[in-house]
């Protein structure tokens, strides 16, 4: 049985306001990944769970991603046209979190369960928020493991 290999060890004295330098390409690098993730997921991922749901396939198509400074980043729903005239930032926010629903859902979240959406699968409400969680729950540690050299 092969050894395990041996722990890295570094000692320094290291002033707390020079602690953030040391440590800031491998900040930046986790949010541009964990900024990655979210942005596949949200594209890829469809109901039942948590995922975007496609009806016309616009509101899926109308992702975005962009590094908003080097220490945020941001995944976001564009301003997109429908066949049908409407804009995916009118709805957009009744799908993901409740918030605007149309009057056609009588004040009750209902994707999947309107004429226009009858038949497809259930969204889960606050989905995007969902999908993050669940990144930084199962690939935080990967992608740090990753950055750092397993330290």
């Amino acid at each position: 049985m092969p050894r395990p290999p041996a722990r890295i060890t570094r000692t320094a004295n290291i002033r707390v306001d020079q602690v953030a330098g040391l440590f800031e390409s491998q900040l930046e690098t986790l949010i541009s990944r964990l900024t990655d993730e979210l942005y596949v997921k949200l594209k890829t991922e469809v109901p039942p769970g948590p995922g975007t749901p496609v009806v016309t396939g616009t509101l899926i198509g109308s992702w975005r991603k962009e590094s908003v400074d080097r220490f945020k980043g941001r995944v976001f729903v564009s301003s997109k046209l429908n066949p049908n005239g409407s804009d995916t930032q009118d709805y957009a926010p009744a799908v993901m979190f409740g918030q605007s629903m149309p009057p056609s859902w009588k004040g009750r979240y209902a994707p999947g369960k309107t004429p226009k959406t009858t038949g497809t699968p259930a969204v889960v409400i606050r989905y995007p928020e969902n999908i993050m969680n669940e990144i930084i729950q199962t690939r935080l540690s990967k992608i740090l493991r990753r950055i750092t050299g397993g330290i």
